[in-house]
């Protein structure tokens, strides 16, 4: 991850920060996650877990899961997919829906781009 993601994600883990509002979950990001430019998370992701740049997933986001064809099969919030692993979050850019689907994808970065020297 670039510097500030893994900062950011060492963060949440060690200080296991929460929902606002006072919530009891614990935010977490799984092994090999992307959250895009401009994400926010409000929900612990799985491992192998994408979120497209500009989203803001939060626990009561309604959702649309997506099967393989991506069709619809069902609307739930967000947080019935707490940590659940090998989930593509995106934004429909026709309905604005927030969608969940499948990532069959898994992220390599470029050892040259996120180097720290």
């Amino acid at each position: 991850l670039h510097l500030s993601l893994r900062r950011q994600r060492q963060m949440c883990i060690r200080d296991r920060g929460t929902l606002s509002g006072g919530n009891e979950v614990k935010i977490s990001v799984g092994e090999d996650c992307l959250l895009g430019a401009n994400s926010g998370l409000g929900i612990p992701l799985g491992n192998r877990c994408i979120l497209e740049a500009g989203l803001y997933l939060t626990g009561g986001s309604k959702v649309e899961i997506l099967n393989s064809k991506n069709e619809t099969i069902e609307t739930v919030k967000a947080s019935t997919l707490s940590g659940k692993d090998d989930l593509l979050f995106i934004r429909n850019s026709l309905t604005g829906a927030i969608q969940c689907k499948p990532n069959g994808k898994s992220v390599i970065l470029n050892e040259t781009l996120h180097k720290n020297d």
